[in-house]
This record gives structure tokens, C-alpha cells and sequence, in this order.
């Protein structure tokens, strides 16, 4: 028999169940396809006699170097649209690639960037040159420059000391990938990689049991009938959709009980008035409920994953082909239409595809967000319109553009404006409209990052103290408030979720408008803040999973050893961040190249690293 140890492992202990307590793993979590947390080692008696439990032992290493997640995936060439849109739209949009060499300058460290060291990584292959990837990938839409004035992408790194020559000097060095099972140095005490799990199999029974016990706020009870009929009856289709989606929000959204009435509704509706649409909302539920089940690489959901990401494409290029409809109510119309399977491909793509993917995904569907907002194409998207939208995907779109800007440092893929009336604060501070329900950033905050985007593409960081200031009081005034929900557990790690949300506007603000460093006594203080709060939350799917983003920003803030340990160690208990290939993965990779570039340099890192490390890892 295996080695027994004498109390439950965490997974099991968080989720309030009895543990069989097989070492290393235990055999309820792999039968149910979760992450085991493994178990904490037993210290030396105190003076009582008695055996005390000590902190989490590392997981165990991977000797398998994981795959580089910079491969370019293969899209099709999408059609340039007609000349007229294509000043329109191009005007608002950053006339850079996503694949363009971010400029700006490189520090002047004591020591040369590529330094050899006992630590660095070893050359297993070259970062491919973004270049290299132009004759595969078109973009979707001929950039024209047009008169309304847009800050060229030079002028997100601004500066006399920022040059075009450090990135022509970057593509000449010997920059190597970055792989996470690489990143150990004991004087940091980092944890390797943890080993992917054996299969098991799930019984269908056993599926519905361990699905309840992590539902404890009846997600699933609300959204479909239980337990779920034969799916493979046709009359049981639409439940067997629901049930599908119902697994998917448990998983995705930061507070289901909101999703779950206008979710449900909209899939009954669409599956009633569009029969055509029916074997694509069927793979889709297959898509999402495989991911809600688990989160581990699957052969036949990347392919389904893959076919479903071509056929969204199709859709934009269909809609690019044809000439835009003299009525703007009705362009409008067709182009929410173009975006409905793109945008939800967007977030599945989080959990199953790299950074790139999804950039390049944003890239082809900008023209039909912009066509689709209500604003005269001659002007900016104004971002609380956007924000507070009718249309979800209006939201979505203009949600993950700061996003992904956020957590690359790339330049927003339009200029917005931010301005908003005494209507539409009210509307955006009352929390119930957005999309805060999605990932758990208050509207608020996603307006106010945008504005300090916009900022330092004008202005760099030569903005006064008194707009500073502004922003400060404006980050201050947003409300952690959060409602009582069912369940106590839910209600503290939504708490939780929004106050490390406040610290890393702060954070982002200092390190972005003001160009501190990670060790200027207003960053510094506020790190140690977040990481003290993140390790007094029990580690679990909930709230790390919702702290992902926040993690990013932060760990590029981040200075002490013991607080990179923090934020490494609670993005290496998310699945999506130990599979090869996927977005989380990227996004430790890129923490590691800051903090082992920084290191070797022997300074401290400003927000510039993370702009470089995402370009060296991911090719963004």
C-alpha cells in the first residue's frame, strides 16, 4: 500500500471533504481530474510532544522541459476591407503590429542584459524575431493613415532615451526562450514545475457527485435541470447545452448568480429562433463544458478549440468582404452579428492558447468593434459607452483591449475616449452593469486604466502631480462592497479579490504614469501589502483564478525575493499556468524573464521589463 499521510491534503481539506490521503496525491482529486495541493510535512515535535503541520513542501519538479508557447499559430489571410473603412478605422487604431519591436529605452544596468551567469537559462532555442512571422500572418486590416491624430506606438515608451536601435541590438543578441521548469534558484526558494497528472476515468456518477460539492452556490441547480438527461436524446439537446454552460460559469465567472438569468436566456432564445445555429452551439457547449470540467490539455478539444477559432475568422471575413450598408443603424447590427462567435472564442482561447493567439484574435475583430460602436466613425470610442454597452460583446472587447495592454504593456488597440457624463459615473460606479461580473475588475478601474494609458501615450511620465493626485482620489473612491452571497466562503474571496484590486491600481499607476521602480516607497509598501493579503486567503481555484491578472501586474512590481515566492507560488497552483502553450503559462514566463533580467542587471525593474519580457517570450 502506499504511504499514508495523517491529515487530508489542502484540496480536499478546502473543499471540506474526506481525504483517502495517498501520497503524493490523492486518489479523490486524481479520479475527479483536480490539482491535488499536496500535503504539509510533518515538523519535529514541539514541546508537548505533539506533531505540528509546517508550510507547503514544494511540488514535485517536472523533468520534462515544458514547450515554448511562441509558436505562431496559423490563421487565414483575412480580405482587406474598402478603402473607406479602412481610414476610418485605421485612424483610431495604433498603426503597429502586435508584432512590432515595442521601442522605448533599455535600461542602463551595471551589467549587460545577456550576461552569463551560473543561473541564466540555457540556449535551447532562439526567441523567433517577431519579423519572422509576417509572410504567415496578414493583418485584418490595411492600415492607412488618416487625419484625426492618433500617438504613434514610438510614443508608448517615450523619452529621449528611449531608441529604435535597442530592439534592433535586442534581435541581434542571443535571447533565449523562457521555460518555467528553468526558473529554480534555491537562494529564492522558487518551486519547480509540478508533473502533469495520470488520466482517470470519470464515471458519470461520479462526475455529477464532485460537480455539487464545488457548486456550493447552486449555479448549476439554477441554470439547468439536475441531474441532466441522456445528451444524446435530440430533445434533450438544449438542457444538455445549459448543463454544458452551467460548468463553464462556475469556472469563468466572478459571480455566476449574475450571469446565470441572462446567460440562460440567451442561449434559449438562440437555440429556439435559429435551427441553423444549433450544431455550432452544440460544440460549443462540448468546448466549454470539457474545459469546465477540466482545464488540462485535451487532443480533441484543441482541435474542436482550433475549428471553432477558423470558423470566427470566417465570420470576420465574410463581413470585411462585403461593402458597409449605407444605414449605420443597420452596419451596427451586422457588425455586433460578426462579433458574437469571435468574442467568445476570445475567452476560451484564455485557457487553451497562448498570448499571441489571443492578440491576433483582438487584432482581426478591432475594425468590427469599432463599426459596431455607436460613435461617428470619425471619432474616438468613448470607453464608459463601451464599458456600460447594451451589447456583451461591445463590453467584452473593450474590456479585454485593457486587459491584454495591462498585462503586455502593448499599446491599446484604439485610442478612447474617456470622458463620461454625471449620468453614465453613476451608472458605471453602481457595479451591476459592466463586466466586473466577468473577471472581478470594477468598471471603475477599467476606465481609470485606460485613462492612465492614454496619459502616457501623450504625455509619458511628465504628467503633474495634481492629475496624479486625481487619479489617486478616483482610485480611493471605488467601492470594495461586495454582496452577501449563500455562501460565506464566496462573499470573504470576493472581498479579497477587490481590495488586491485596489492595491494594484495604485501599483500600476506609480509604476506606469510615474515611472517608479519596484523599489520607490510608494510601490514597494503596497507589494507587500497585496502579497500579505494573497497569503492570508487559502490558496484554491477561488480566488486565485480571479487574482491571475492583478498576480501579472503586481509580479512585474515586485522586488523582494519572498513576495515574487508569493505571487509564483499561487499562479503555479492554476492549471492554465502549467500547461504549455496557454496564456498563464506565457504570463510566468514573462514574470520570470523580469525578475531574472533585473537580477542579473542588478537593479530593480520598472514597467518597461515587463513591455520587453512580453516581446522576448511571446513575441507580442
Amino acid at each position: 500500500m502506499p504511504p499514508r499521510s495523517t491529515a487530508g491534503c489542502y484540496t480536499c481539506k478546502r473543499r471540506k471533504k474526506k481525504c483517502d490521503e495517498t501520497q503524493p496525491f490523492c486518489l479523490r482529486c486524481i479520479r475527479a481530474e483536480r490539482q491535488c495541493e499536496g500535503y504539509a510535512p510533518l515538523e519535529s515535535p514541539d514541546v508537548k510532544g505533539i506533531m505540528r503541520r509546517g508550510k507547503a513542501t514544494p511540488l514535485p519538479k517536472n523533468n520534462t522541459p515544458p514547450r515554448s508557447s511562441n509558436t505562431p499559430e496559423s490563421q487565414k489571410d483575412l480580405p482587406t476591407s474598402s478603402p473607406q473603412t479602412e481610414a476610418n478605422v485605421s485612424d483610431q487604431q495604433h498603426a503597429s503590429s502586435s508584432l512590432t519591436p515595442p521601442p522605448g529605452p533599455s535600461p542602463s544596468p551595471p551589467h549587460p542584459s545577456n550576461a552569463e551567469g551560473p543561473d541564466t537559462l540555457s540556449h535551447l532555442e532562439r526567441v523567433p524575431h517577431p519579423a519572422t512571422f509576417t509572410q504567415s500572418i496578414s493583418p485584418p486590416v490595411e492600415e492607412i493613415p488618416s487625419g484625426l491624430p492618433t500617438p504613434p506606438f514610438e510614443s508608448f515608451e517615450p523619452g529621449d532615451a528611449y531608441t529604435d536601435n535597442t530592439f534592433d541590438s535586442l534581435s541581434a543578441q542571443e535571447t533565449k526562450p523562457l521555460y518555467i521548469s528553468q526558473w529554480q534558484d534555491s537562494s529564492w526558494n522558487y518551486e519547480p514545475m509540478p508533473q502533469p497528472f495520470p488520466p482517470a476515468f470519470i464515471s458519470e456518477v461520479k462526475e455529477e457527485e464532485e460537480e455539487s460539492e464545488d457548486d456550493p452556490e447552486g449555479t448549476k441547480q439554477a441554470m439547468c435541470t439536475v441531474p441532466v438527461l441522456d445528451p444524446n436524446t435530440k430533445d434533450n439537446t438544449l438542457p444538455f447545452i445549459l448543463e454544458c454552460y452551467a460548468r463553464w460559469i462556475n469556472l469563468v465567472i466572478f459571480e455566476p448568480n449574475k450571469a446565470i438569468n441572462p446567460m440562460k436566456d440567451a442561449i434559449i432564445v438562440q437555440f429556439m429562433r435559429s435551427p441553423d445555429e444549433r450544431p455550432k452551439m452544440i460544440l460549443l457547449a462540448n468546448v466549454v463544458g470539457s474545459l469546465g470540467r477540466s482545464l488540462r490539455q485535451d487532443p480533441n478539444v484543441s482541435h474542436w478549440v482550433n475549428y471553432l477559432r477558423f470558423e470566427a475568422y470566417d465570420n470576420i471575413n465574410k463581413f470585411l468582404s462585403d461593402p458597409p450598408v449605407s444605414e449605420r443603424e443597420m452596419d451596427k447590427k451586422n457588425a455586433l452579428a460578426a462579433l458574437d462567435l469571435m468574442m467568445e472564442v476570445i475567452l476560451i482561447q484564455r485557457y487553451s492558447n497562448s498570448m499571441l493567439t489571443i492578440v491576433k484574435l483582438m487584432e482581426a475583430a478591432a475594425p468590427i468593434f469599432r463599426r459596431a460602436c455607436p460613435e461617428p466613425m470619425d471619432q474616438y470610442p468613448n470607453l464608459p459607452n463601451a464599458v456600460m454597452s447594451p451589447s456583451i460583446n461591445i463590453r467584452h472587447f473593450a474590456t479585454t483591449d485593457i486587459i491584454v495592454s495591462i498585462t503586455t504593456g502593448r499599446p491599446l488597440f484604439f485610442r478612447y475616449d474617456c470622458s463620461y457624463s454625471p449620468e453614465m459615473f453613476e451608472l458605471i460606479r453602481d457595479g451591476r452593469y459592466g463586466m466586473q461580473w466577468l473577471h472581478g475588475i470594477a468598471d471603475e478601474h477599467v476606465v481609470i486604466l485606460a485613462h492612465i494609458n492614454v496619459l502616457f501615450e501623450e504625455f509619458g511620465t511628465n504628467v503633474s502631480p495634481e492629475h496624479i493626485a486625481e487619479i489617486e482620489a478616483q482610485i480611493r473612491e471605488v467601492s470594495t462592497y461586495t454582496e452577501r452571497s449563500a455562501d460565506p466562503v464566496s462573499t470573504v474571496w470576493r472581498y479579497t479579490v477587490r481590495e488586491c484590486w485596489k492595491l494594484t491600481m495604485h501599483i500600476y499607476l506609480y509604476m506606469v504614469l510615474c515611472g517608479a521602480s519596484t523599489v520607490d516607497p510608494e510601490v514597494l509598501p503596497r507589494v507587500r501589502s497585496f502579497t500579505r493579503l494573497l497569503d492570508a486567503v487559502t490558496p484554491g481555484r477561488n480566488p486565485d483564478s480571479f487574482l491571475y491578472i492583478p498576480m501579472i501586474i503586481v509580479g512585474a512590481s515586485t522586488y523582494r525575493p519572498q513576495d515574487r515566492a508569493v505571487i509564483q507560488r499561487r499562479m503555479f497552483g492554476l492549471q492554465e499556468c502549467v500547461n504549455p502553450g496557454s496564456c498563464g503559462y506565457d504570463a510566468m514566463n514573462m514574470l520570470i524573464d523580469v525578475w531574472r533580467r533585473t537580477e542579473a542587471e542588478n537593479r530593480p525593474a520598472v514597467w518597461y521589463d515587463l513591455r520587453m519580457a512580453a516581446y522576448r517570450v511571446t513575441g507580442i
